[in-house]
């Protein structure tokens, strides 16, 4: 192995530029592919949309280091870098597997930058030693700013962010004379309540401002020190924007109604986004960045290609060309063995009593990208308050993104209401469809609240209710044996208020899908 890894690659003009389009081919497909896979999460997730700036921002700073490339260094050795690339384009066969069943599961997005970033460094280690890892280790680090949070992080900190800003805000309002009241991540005032969605916290100012402050270090070459006083600066400045664009909002809301916001909301974000981004770059000046002299670039004739044995870019290749073909090839014939499931609609139940369309807050429609849906509430005959919501969404990798991280027991509790005992899982058969639900009981304040909630794949009815939404890792694995990947998803919830018992309530939500649920 290392005998081949070392093998010299005769210096001629000819073999030089066929190695050199290797090289070239075998990384760009490498994080092409990469791309490719967080592009969906940046597309369909608002709080990652900056994550499309990312490649370009890595390509212009690796062609700034490239201008200042040093000499390329003797590898002390080839044996372990080689390895490293080949355990990491072997990790992309099983991995891009995995994640076609399970597109929302994050962890499988950082194991495939990981991949692409030991592959990288071994490449560079074996060109140019240990000071070519270090000169290009920063422009290939660079794409984890773009890398959605595991789920779990990410609604800690969305949580605890969106509890501080309430509490803050709060506390302001009543010190200038408005009474309000904190419940969960909403705010009583006298004209309602107005919540603190994720748009207010900070977390996407504070993710797009860990990018812009990594590459304001890189740009002006901060040295370590000050590239972390900036990131921690940039931090505190995208949490005090936000803090007073959720103060302005909720004031308004206050004063004027909860309506008033919506012509608020996007301005002020907006102004808020600029204030915090130019306010950054204020921060590098003041740290030096204007003084800073850019060295001369390192002359051509000083600089030699990337060049590494064959035998490694065909493996990174044809690995790389493997994951993704073998991939569609495994989902597409258990695709066409499985058996076909007649799909369901709903009825709105428009002529109920009382009913009337629950508007879906744009925030929300931004966020759940469903194709079809809405909302609505009604009165039943006992006397008992309905509330339905129902989503769909086509066939495509986006679905699992959405519904998979915004169920009752996740969303509910961040409004301030209590989830009372676990969640039930049972099938109903209603007008000939088979429908997988989870049930909630939640209270606020005095008031309990049955909450059934469906999550349909187009799984067979022979499937348990709780493997069809097993969303642990063996779940999720299980999956990928069936070969089961997106095929079109919808979401049917119920929210019904009147009754004490469990019991009645889900007779009676038996009762009310058998008046919205229709076959085909």
């Amino acid at each position: 192995m290392n005998a081949t890894v070392s093998a010299a690659i005769p210096v001629t003009s000819a073999s030089r530029i066929r190695v050199d389009w290797l090289a070239v081919a075998a990384f760009a497909l490498l994080w092409l592919e990469i791309v490719s896979r967080l592009r969906f999460e940046w597309s369909a997730n608002p709080q990652y949309g900056y994550g499309w700036t990312v490649p370009f921002l890595a390509a212009y700073i690796f062609w700034r280091r490239w201008q200042h490339t040093p000499v390329p260094a003797k590898p002390k050795t080839t044996l372990l870098p080689a390895i490293a690339m080949l355990a990491g384009v072997a990790l992309l066969v099983p991995v891009r597997l995995i994640q076609e069943a399970n597109p929302d599961w994050r962890i499988l997005s950082w194991a495939m930058a990981f991949a692409a970033i030991a592959i990288s460094f071994g490449g560079f280690y074996l060109a140019g030693g240990l000071r070519w890892l270090r000169h290009f280790a920063f422009p290939v680090l660079f794409i984890l700013v773009s890398v959605p949070w595991a789920t779990q992080f990410e609604q800690l900190v969305i949580q605890g962010l969106m509890r501080a800003v309430a509490s803050i805000n709060v506390e302001v309002l009543n010190a200038i004379g408005i009474s309000a009241v904190q419940m969960g991540n909403v705010i009583e005032v006298g004209s309602g309540f107005v919540g603190i969605d994720e748009a207010c916290t900070g977390v996407r100012s504070l993710q797009a401002t860990f990018m812009v402050s990594l590459f304001l270090g890189e740009f002006y070459s901060f040295s370590l020190l000050r590239r972390l006083v900036l990131v921690v600066s940039g931090a505190l400045l995208a949490f005090v924007c936000n803090l007073i664009r959720t103060f302005l909002l909720v004031y308004v809301g206050a004063e004027q109604g909860s309506e008033a916001i919506k012509s608020w909301h996007d301005p002020a974000g907006l102004t808020i986004l600029m204030a915090c981004l130019f306010g950054l770059w204020g921060i590098s000046m003041l740290m030096g960045g204007a003084s800073k002299v850019t060295p001369a670039p390192t002359p051509l004739e000083q600089r030699r290609g990337f060049r590494l044995p064959r035998t490694l870019l065909f493996c990174v290749l044809g690995l790389t060309v493997v994951a993704e073909a073998g991939t569609h090839a495994w989902y597409g014939v258990h695709e066409a063995r499985a058996a076909q499931v007649e799909p369901w609609s709903v009825a709105w139940p428009e002529q109920a009593r009382n009913w009337k369309t629950v508007p879906i807050a744009d925030e929300a429609q931004d966020l759940l990208r469903y194709n079809e849906g809405g909302g609505g509430s009604w009165t039943a005959g006992d006397g008992s308050d309905w509330t339905m919501y129902f989503f769909k969404w086509y066939p495509g990798r986006t679905a699992g993104l959405f519904i998979k991280n915004h169920r009752p027991d996740v969303c509910l509790p961040a409004s301030g209401m209590q989830l009372r005992g676990g969640v039930n899982y049972k099938r109903m058969n209603v007008n000939g469809v088979s429908l997988p639900i989870r049930s909630y009981v939640f209270t606020s304040g005095a008031t309990v609240l049955h909450v059934y909630y469906c999550y349909w794949d187009g799984s067979t009815a022979d499937t348990d209710t709780q493997d069809q939404e097993n969303w642990t890792a063996a779940g999720r694995l299980e999956a990928v044996r069936r070969g089961k990947r997106d095929i079109g998803t919808q979401m049917l919830e119920l929210v019904a208020a009147g009754y004490e018992t469990e019991e009645e309530a889900e007779k009676a939500v038996h009762e009310q899908l058998s008046h919205i649920v229709r076959r085909g």
